[in-house]
Formats: C-alpha cells, sequence, structure tokens
C-alpha cells in the first residue's frame, strides 16, 4: 500500500469505534460531561459488561480516557477534537435526516 494512504489507519479506526450506535450514543453522551460505566449503561439502556466492552474500544482508539478515583472509573472524552469530529458528523446526520423528511 502507498505510504501516503497508511497515514490515513489511524482516522479509519477513529471512524470504525465510532461505527457502533451504542459507541456513537456514548460518545455523544460524553461531550456533555464524564460518566461512570453504570451511568452510561443506564442511560443507554445496555448492560454494564457491555458499556465496559463499547468503552474498552473507545478506550483503545484514543477516543476516551478513564480516571479512577477510589473504586470509581470515570469516562470522558480523550481532547477536544474528538467531540467536534463526532458533534459534526452527529449534526450533518440530523440536517440530511431532516431534508429527507420534510
Amino acid at each position: 500500500m502507498d505510504s501516503t494512504v497508511d497515514r490515513y489507519g489511524t482516522v479509519s479506526e477513529l471512524f470504525a469505534a465510532l461505527a457502533s450506535p451504542v459507541r456513537a450514543a456514548a460518545v455523544h453522551r460524553l461531550t456533555e460531561h464524564g460518566r461512570t460505566v453504570t451511568e452510561l449503561a443506564d442511560e443507554l439502556g445496555v448492560s454494564q459488561p457491555l458499556m465496559s466492552q463499547h468503552l474498552r474500544v473507545l478506550r483503545s482508539a484514543r477516543v476516551v480516557a478513564a480516571t479512577r478515583t477510589g473504586r470509581t472509573t470515570t469516562y470522558t472524552l480523550l481532547d477536544d477534537h474528538v467531540a467536534h469530529v463526532f458533534l459534526d458528523a452527529y449534526r450533518h446526520t440530523e440536517e440530511s435526516h431532516d431534508e429527507h423528511h420534510d
């Protein structure tokens, strides 16, 4: 593969990590403020083990960071760039959805 294309591997990994509706919803919630696994699982209506698996994928893709305080781990977005990328994509899909349903 051309080395120019190789540079896009990490970008592809970011979008792959966001490709799951559960992970996308979690990232959307995390644009507001940090949350625990329990909070995200409750808000999204999924089990804690499933939410933990999704958070593991997001951590591996460097989308979220985990901060442990005592027995509590709080997840936050790694940086503002992730929030901007996600929110821009979300707004784009919402606008496209609205245009097609008018």
